[in-house]
C-alpha cells in the first residue's frame, strides 16, 4: 500500500503511515485497477470506468507517474537538497493516455519526489520476486532435519535397528568373530572398536535378524547373526536355542550338540527345551543309548515327569528277582532267579566297580549264585543297543561258624607233666533252629577239625599242627595252649586260649638273645679295621648294596666265606657274616657240623609237633622267634631272631644238609 499523503510504501495491514503518521485510507472495497496492480496486488479486479466524464481531472495511469501533491502541502520535513530542475510544465493534454477511463484521480500539478533516508541518501524501493538465500537456508535446514531424522530412525526404531544389524551381519566374517571373542591384548583396540560398531543397535536386533534369515532359509547369515548376538548378549537361552536349530538345519550336528550341552550344563540346567532338542537329535541319528541316558538326566534336572515316562516307554524294563530272594540275610549259598519281563538278555555282576553290561555276565538258565559274603546283585536287560535301568538287590550270605573248641585240662600250676585233648564247643543254635536244618547241613556243621599251638603263636589252619585225637604233651615252664575249630563249610571258630605253668624238670632253655655272639666280632659294632686286624685281609673287596638300604657297602671275600660292611656315620661296620668253614667259635658251642637236635637243644624248645608243611615251631614271643624251616629243596634251616637294646633285628640261621649244619648265616635285618 502507498500512503496517499507522502507516497511512502507501507505494508498492506498498516493503519498509520510510519513516515508522516497519516491515517491510511481503507475504502470499503479493495483498491483495483492499475494502482493495485503496481502495488503488487496482481489479482485485483479492474474497476469499471465511471459512467460520467470527470472533466479536466487527470488520472494516475500506466503511461507515467502522475504527480502527487507537493511536499509543502503534505507537511513533510526534509533535509535541504540541491536546487531542483525547473518544474515540468503541466500536461496540456492527455494524448498519451490510453483510451480508457480507468485509473485513480490524483492531484497532478506537482511530481512526487523520492523519499530520502535519514542518512541523506535516497533509496529507491526495490522488490525481488525470489529470495534465494532464504530458499538455501530452508533447504539446508531440511537436509539437516532429514539427516537427524534418519539417524534417529535408524537408532531408535525397530525397523531401522534391524537394517543396521543386517549391514553388520553381511559385513562380518569368521575373523571378526574370533577377534570379538578373543582376549589378545595386542588387538584390544581393534576388538573394542568392533564391539562398539556392533553395539550401535541392541543385541535383540541381531537375534531378530537371525530369525528372519532362518525363516527365509539363509542358514549361513542366520548363524552369523546369532553368533554376533551371542557375543553381545551371552547366555541368552532362547536365542541360543535358535542358534542350535540353525546349526541342525545347516547339518552341523556337532556344533548343535555342543551348544545344547552348554545350555544344559551351564546356562540353565532346569529348563527343558535344550534336553528335548538334543534327545530328538540323538533319536534322529540312531543314538538310542545316549538318548536314554539324556532322558534320565533331563528328568533328574528338570523334575518333569514327561522325560521319565518317555524313557520308560523307550528302554527295556528292569530285571526282576524271585520273591523268595529279596534283599536280606541268608544262611548258606543262595541261588537267585533273575528274569527279564520282556524276555530280553540279562547281564549281572556282583562287583560294585563293574560297568554293566560291558563288565557283566550273561544270566544263564535264569539263575545267579550268591556265595558267602555281602554282595549287591546288579543286573540290566539288553536289547540291541538299549540297556534298561539297573536292578540292585543286596544280600548277606553267611555260613554257620563253629564255636571255639574246649579242652579237658583246666588252667592251673602243675608239678607233674600233663597232656591235654580238644573237643567241639557247645553250639549256639537252639533246638528249633537245628530242627529246621537238613541232615546234610547238620553234618557239615558238626564235622569239625581242630588246629593248635603250644609255643604261644596264633593257630593257622593252613600251617599249624592238626589235632588227630592223640593227647598233646605239654612241656615244662609257662605254656599257652591255643586252638581253633574248622567245620565242614571251612568256617573257622574263635580262638580258645588256656595258660598253664608246669614246675617240673628239665626246665626250658633261654631263647636266642643279643648276648649270643661269635668270638671276635659283633654285628653293628665291629669296624672294618678291627675285623681285618683280627681275621686278616680278604681275598677281594667289591662295592655292593645291602638288602633294602641305599647306603654304600663293601663285600669282603674270604676263604671261609664272606663279610659285608655298611658305611654308618663315616665308619664301615659289620652287618653280615656267612661262613662255610670254621674260623671262630659260634654261640652256645654249636656250629658247623652240628645236627638239628643238637642245635635246638641249646635254645628254648616247647617240643611242639611238626606243622603241616614240615616245619616246626620252637618258641614264639613278639619278634623273638625260633623255628625250624622246611625248604623247597628238602633242606632244613634252624632260624632264630632277636631284637637288640638299640632296636636292631638280628637273625641267626643254621643251614642243614644231610642232617648236619654246613653253613651259618648271621646278619642284621633292617
Amino acid at each position: 500500500m502507498i500512503c496517499e499523503r507522502c507516497g511512502s510504501y507501507l505494508p498492506d495491514d498498516a493503519i498509520l503511515c510510519d513516515v508522516c503518521g497519516a491515517m491510511l485510507h481503507r475504502p470499503g472495497r479493495a483498491d483495483t485497477g492499475v494502482r493495485a496492480i503496481r502495488q503488487g496486488r496482481h489479482s485485483a479486479i479492474p474497476t469499471p470506468l465511471p459512467d460520467e466524464p470527470r472533466g479536466n481531472v487527470p488520472e494516475y495511469g500506466d503511461y507515467e507517474m502522475s504527480p502527487l501533491p507537493v511536499e509543502q502541502d503534505r507537511g513533510v520535513r526534509r533535509k535541504p537538497t540541491k536546487p531542483s530542475r525547473p518544474a515540468r510544465q503541466p500536461l496540456d493534454s492527455f494524448a498519451s493516455r490510453p483510451n480508457t477511463r480507468r485509473g485513480v484521480p490524483v492531484r497532478g500539478n506537482v511530481r512526487t519526489r523520492q523519499v530520502v533516508s535519514r542518512h541523506g541518501k535516497a533509496k529507491a524501493v526495490s522488490r525481488h520476486p525470489i529470495n534465494w538465500m532464504l530458499i538455501a537456508v530452508i533447504c539446508a535446514v531440511l537436509v539437516l532435519a532429514a539427516g537427524v531424522g534418519y539417524l534417529v530412525y535408524m537408532r531408535t526404531s525397530d525397523s531401522g535397528q534391524r537394517i543396521t544389524a543386517r549391514k553388520s551381519v553381511l559385513s562380518a566374517d569368521e575373523a571378526m568373530l574370533e577377534l570379538a571373542g578373543g582376549k589378545d591384548a595386542v588387538r584390544e583396540a581393534e576388538r573394542v572398536a568392533l564391539l562398539k560398531a556392533w553395539n550401535a543397535v541392541p543385541a535383540q536386533s541381531y537375534w531378530l535378524v537371525g530369525q528372519e534369515y532362518m525363516d527365509m532359509g539363509d542358514m549361513e547369515d542366520s548363524i552369523m547373526a546369532f553368533r554376533i548376538a551371542d557375543i553381545l548378549d551371552p547366555e541368552n537361552y532362547d536365542g541360543l536355542l535358535l542358534l542350535g536349530t540353525a546349526y541342525e538345519l545347516d547339518n552341523k550336528d556337532d556344533l548343535a550338540e555342543a551348544l545344547y550341552k552348554t545350555l544344559m550344563d551351564e546356562v540353565s540346567p532346569a529348563r527343558a527345551e535344550a534336553y528335548t532338542a538334543l534327545i530328538n537329535m540323538y533319536l534322529d541319528n540312531q543314538r538310542d543309548p545316549e538318548a536314554a541316558d539324556l532322558m534320565l538326566k533331563a528328568y533328574e534336572n528338570t523334575d518333569k515327569d514327561s522325560f521319565r515316562q518317555q524313557r520308560k516307554d523307550f528302554i527295556p524294563n528292569t530285571p526282576q528277582v524271585d520273591t523268595d530272594h529279596l534283599s536280606g540275610r541268608y544262611e548258606l549259598e543262595q541261588t537267585i532267579t533273575v528274569t527279564s519281563p520282556q524276555g530280553y538278555d540279562v547281564y549281572y555282576t556282583l562287583d560294585d566297580a563293574a560297568v554293566l553290561p560291558a563288565d557283566g555276565k550273561l544270566v544263564e538258565d535264569h539263575t545267579v549264585v550268591i556265595p558267602e559274603g555281602t554282595y549287591t546283585l546288579r543286573a540290566v536287560c539288553v536289547v540291541e543297543n538299549l540297556v534298561s535301568d539297573e536292578m540292585k538287590v543286596s544280600y548277606t550270605v553267611y555260613y554257620p561258624t563253629p564255636p571255639a573248641p574246649k579242652c579237658n585240662l583246666a588252667p592251673n600250676t602243675y608239678s607233674k607233666a600233663k597232656t591235654v585233648s580238644l573237643r567241639a564247643g557247645e553250639s549256639t543254635d537252639t533246638k528249633e533252629q537245628r530242627r529246621k536244618k537238613t541232615k546234610e547241613q547238620l553234618a557239615m556243621e558238626d564235622n569239625q577239625t581242630f588246629y593248635y599251638t603250644i609255643d604261644g603263636s596264633q593257630p593257622d589252619p593252613e600251617i599249624s599242627p592238626r589235632f588227630d585225637g592223640t593227647p598233646i604233651q605239654l612241656p615244662s615252664g609257662r605254656v599257652t595252649l591255643r586252638a581253633v575249630a574248622v567245620n565242614g563249610y571251612g568256617k573257622q571258630s574263635s580262638t580258645m586260649e588256656v595258660g598253664y605253668k608246669f614246675e617240673i624238670k628239665p626246665y626250658p632253655k633261654e631263647i636266642y638273645a643279643e648276648t649270643d655272639t661269635f668270638t671276635g666280632f659283633k654285628l653293628n659294632e665291629t669296624t672294618l679295621e678291627d675285623f681285618t686286624a683280627t681275621f686278616g685281609q680278604p681275598k677281594s673287596t667289591l662295592p655292593t648294596t645291602y638288602l633294602s638300604l641305599t647306603g654304600e657297602a663293601q663285600h669282603l671275600e674270604y676263604a671261609w666265606g664272606y663279610a659285608v660292611f655298611l658305611l654308618d656315620a663315616n665308619q664301615w661296620k659289620l652287618v653280615r657274616v656267612e661262613m662255610t668253614e670254621s674260623f671262630t667259635s659260634a654261640p652256645r658251642g654249636v656250629g658247623l657240623g652240628s645236627s638239628e637236635n643238637e642245635i635246638t637243644a641249646v635254645y628254648k624248645d616247647f617240643g611242639m609237633l611238626a606243622n603241616q608243611d614240615g616245619s616246626r615251631n620252637l618258641y614264639y614271643g613278639a619278634t623273638d622267634i625260633g623255628v625250624v624251616l622246611q625248604n623247597e629243596d628238602g633242606a632244613r634251616t634252624v632260624q632264630y631272631t632277636c631284637v637288640t637294646l638299640d632296636a636292631k633285628n638280628w637273625v641267626l640261621q643254621y643251614h642243614l644238609k644231610n642232617g648236619r649244619c654246613d653253613k651259618i648265616d648271621h646278619y642284621y635285618k633292617p
